[in-house]
């Protein structure tokens, strides 16, 4: 948020909305937390595995019905894919899976379910070419969340492992087309194995909108840490460090260009007898108001920071003489003083004071802000609700 001339913007809300863990939150239960979501996706993928298990299972059943295979092979294939799920399932369950670098073990999945149906296409070679199908669906799975050197190594290994099982079953491999059965069964065979790559292709397609919107959430969360590094909670302005640093970049611009600048300390008068009459909730108020007012006078180039209380630093930026940067704070005083404060509390009328300084060759940060705080404080012994410069 930046303070402009002629373009006020709101100050920041006096609560803002939480952007990282307090310290009374325990850091623990956040990692356990994190540890339980990783474990119910790791466990929603297998659930995924098996299910499509479960697809091919009937399908063979219906192959079995028609008297492609023998029924033996429907149970040893559902057989051999509930144990590694099984298995799997207590992999991925366990504490052992946290510590692994690749914690969804898709490559060891993945190489466990291709050899399944590699030995099922060695052992029946004649629906053979409808199992091999099924390596697409194993691999669309894998590509969820392997990494391009997964899919490189895993692609060239089970294409040397298919190629080992095609030359062993030699022209027994093939597709059951025997019968008009046989031929509906392969093509719906055919229709599943395309159902499930296009879902599967819908479930990356949501796992990238999530990733998106994850990654805008991390962004707005990095933008709102800048801005509390940098800005004051409660009114928006800059805070004191970020004031600091600006003038030391202020001169060191001065240095290489010899141009001057002003700066102005603000400080608004009798605020203690705001909070001691009206409450701390209105002091805010007055601060909120008084940094919109303020910057609504300011320059694009000026800056405004709050210093500390009650107390503002105010960067001009544009002005080289103490007559001009006078009398662009003499104008925000102005300003100040003829606000309505009755829309902050009833009977409250709210001035400042002000000591302006302009840097000098040679005058260090500190050396700045001292002559503008003398200023101030003969602003406030010559009655308040005045500017003067040192």
């Amino acid at each position: 948020m930046k303070y402009v001339a002629h373009s006020p913007q709101p100050a920041t809300p006096s609560h803002p909305a939480p952007v990282s863990p307090g310290p009374g939150e325990d850091p623990p239960a956040r990692a356990a937390e994190r540890m339980r979501h990783r474990r119910r996706d790791r466990l929603q993928m297998l659930g995924m595995v098996l299910t499509s298990y479960a697809v091919d299972t009937l399908l063979l059943w219906v192959l079995a019905a028609v008297g492609v295979i023998e029924p033996l092979v429907v149970w040893a294939y559902a057989g051999a894919g509930l144990s590694v799920c099984a298995l799997f399932y207590v992999l991925l369950s366990s504490p052992w899976c946290e510590r692994q670098s690749e914690q969804y073990l898709v490559v060891p999945q993945m190489l466990a379910h291709a050899l399944i149906n590699l030995a099922f296409i060695a052992w029946v070679p004649q629906v053979g070419g409808l199992m091999l199908m099924l390596l697409f669906v194993i691999f669309a799975f894998g590509s969820l969340r392997m990494s391009l050197r997964s899919v490189l190594l895993g692609s060239l290994l089970i294409a040397a492992l298919v190629g080992v099982v095609i030359a062993h079953v030699g022209d027994r491999l093939a597709l059951p087309v025997s019968g008009w059965e046989a031929r509906a069964a392969t093509g719906l065979w055919f229709a599943l194995v395309l159902a499930r790559s296009a879902l599967l292709g819908l479930y990356a397609s949501d796992l990238r909108a999530l990733l998106a919107k994850r990654n805008a959430q991390l962004a707005a969360t990095s933008e709102k840490l800048e801005q509390l590094a940098h800005r004051d909670g409660l009114t928006g302005a800059l805070n004191r460090r970020s004031m600091l640093r600006l003038l030391d970049d202020e001169r060191e611009r001065m240095q290489r260009s010899g141009q001057a600048f002003g700066v102005a300390m603000l400080d608004i008068d009798h605020f203690k007898q705001v909070n001691d009459r009206h409450g701390h909730s209105v002091g805010d108020e007055v601060l909120r108001h008084f940094t919109i007012k303020v910057a609504a006078e300011m320059r694009g180039t000026d800056r405004l920071g709050r210093y500390g209380g009650e107390e503002f630093l105010l960067v001009l930026t544009a002005a080289t003489d103490l007559g001009t940067a006078t009398a662009a704070v003499d104008r925000m005083r102005t300003a100040v003083a003829r606000k309505d404060w009755d829309e902050v509390a009833f009977g409250l009328d709210i001035t400042f004071s002000a000591g302006v300084a302009v840097c000098r060759d040679g005058d260090t940060t500190e050396q700045l802000i001292g002559r503008a705080d003398r200023a101030l404080y003969r602003a406030k012994r010559e009655g308040r609700n005045c500017v003067r410069s040192a």
